[in-house]
């Protein structure tokens, strides 16, 4: 078992190197995705925050709107396309946290 273990620790990292290249994936990509992410993260619960009696697609707009500033002030530029792909991908991984959240404290763990 230990000699699985440390060809997988040697093995691994060199792996998924490979992969990524092969997938046009590098760290700076991925660390461009990662950020742009918890930016749009940050715009929707700021939306959800500032406007909590505008309808989902006026909170959409506002998020897109300080999603794209907030990028802009990171150093990123986005298109509008991509604003907005950003900050639906946040909106519904938050829902799905929310809704893991509520299934754990019904359930009791």
């Amino acid at each position: 078992m230990e000699v699985i273990t440390d060809l997988l620790v040697l093995i691994l990292p060199t792996l998924l190197t490979a992969i990524f290249s092969w997938l046009g994936i590098d760290r700076i990509k991925f660390q461009r995705y990662q950020r742009l992410i918890e930016i749009a993260e940050e715009a929707v619960l700021w939306a959800d925050d500032y406007y909590p009696e505008s309808e989902g697609v006026e909170k959409l707009k506002q998020a897109i709107v300080y999603f794209k500033s907030a990028a802009q002030k990171a150093g990123f530029w986005v298109s509008d396309e991509e604003a907005e792909k950003k900050v639906r991908i946040a909106y519904q991984a938050l829902q799905r946290q929310a809704l893991n959240n509520l299934t754990r404290t019904l359930v009791g763990e």
